[in-house]
């Protein structure tokens, strides 16, 4: 059955699409590009990348970017971008003014006007927000007075999304904890257990995954032994156990695969957090099935993050740029446990 569409949301000025960044992306982002993709005037998809701390790195990072943003759904049955909308989000050090970023940020802007005109598309508006304001770096690149964004009365944009079914967004911050490593006496424990923990022959591991998954089809559950939570984590290294396991939404409840793999990849502490990789691919897609784009697209960029050369996460992280329905990311999951 098809998800409900939200009714159409129309945004006529830089002020709107200050205000309907949230929304657009699914999430408040911090210290990023963000780019909404548009084709002939409708939205066909939103991207974020982590803007890099050092200025030097602005040159490779446009033309990266523009390169990757430029062509998103190759080979895909999608229409290609022909403009860009850019948002630069970053806040200020103490001391510091949203005004000085929006100054700071304003050649990066450039840099990735020139970039995308490169690759032929029109990048009809670049806006920098910072401490609660907006700026139009499109042209201006000596940027004066921000303009405010909507705080205590909602602005037209968030009335509209609002009218469309669209609930307030998260923030960054608040998404991205619920996957973080966990700390204190529990990490130290699991630290221990991940130390001397090795993978298991495969049936094992598909005999510990269903366990865990029903464990966690309990509400009251929250963790797994550590000697069995370190095992599952060095197992999943494996991408066939990986794959096996996209299928427990399926088998199981996705609300209870769902925990399950939250709770591994916060079990992932330091120095072992490369083994979060794989749950975090996997919360991703069972994220991606409830609709809840925003963990899935944090979750999945975290992923490619851990473990840069992995290829489903690079390939999801794609997808959920298109975006992909949850039949196919379905059908994916179900590929990778055979049929008896």
């Amino acid at each position: 059955m098809p998800r409900p569409q939200p009714d159409t949301v129309r945004l006529h000025t830089p002020a709107d699409l200050a205000e309907a960044l949230p929304y657009l992306l699914g999430y408040q982002p911090r210290t990023s590009l963000a780019a909404v993709l548009l084709h002939h005037g409708d939205f066909i998809g939103a991207a974020r990348l982590d803007l890099p701390p050092a200025e030097a790195a602005w040159f490779d990072f446009a033309a990266e970017a523009a390169h990757t943003l430029s062509n998103p759904f190759n080979g895909k049955n999608t229409p290609m971008p022909d403009s860009v909308v850019l948002y630069l989000i970053d806040e200020p050090a103490p001391g510091q003014t949203g005004r000085t970023v929006a100054t700071r940020l304003a050649p990066l802007a450039g840099l990735l006007h020139a970039a995308f005109t490169h690759h032929h598309v029109n990048v009809p508006l670049t806006l920098c927000i910072s401490t609660n304001q907006w700026w139009n770096l499109t042209h201006d690149h000596t940027p004066g007075p921000g303009t405010p964004l909507p705080s205590t009365t909602p602005g037209p944009a968030t009335v509209a999304f609002t009218v469309a079914g669209r609930l307030p967004a998260p923030t960054q911050d608040t998404l991205t904890t619920t996957f973080a490593p966990l700390t204190g006496p529990a990490a130290d424990t699991l630290r221990t257990a991940l130390d001397t923990a090795t993978p298991t022959h495969h049936t094992t591991a598909h005999t510990l995954l269903e366990q865990a998954a029903t464990a966690f089809s309990d509400p009251a559950t929250t963790a797994l032994p550590p000697a069995t939570t370190a095992t599952l984590l060095h197992t999943l290294s494996d991408s066939l156990v990986r794959d096996w396991a996209m299928s427990l939404p399926d088998t199981h409840t996705n609300p209870a695969a769902r925990r399950l793999f939250t709770y591994l990849a916060t079990a992932a502490v330091t120095p072992h957090t490369t083994l979060a990789c794989a749950p975090l691919t996997l919360l991703a897609m069972s994220a991606w099935y409830d609709d809840d784009q925003a963990l899935a697209r944090l979750a999945i960029h975290r992923a490619c993050h851990l473990d840069p050369g992995a290829r489903l996460p690079a390939l999801l992280r794609e997808a959920f740029n298109l975006p992909v329905s949850n039949q196919k990311l379905k059908e994916l999951a179900r590929s990778g446990r055979p049929t008896t």
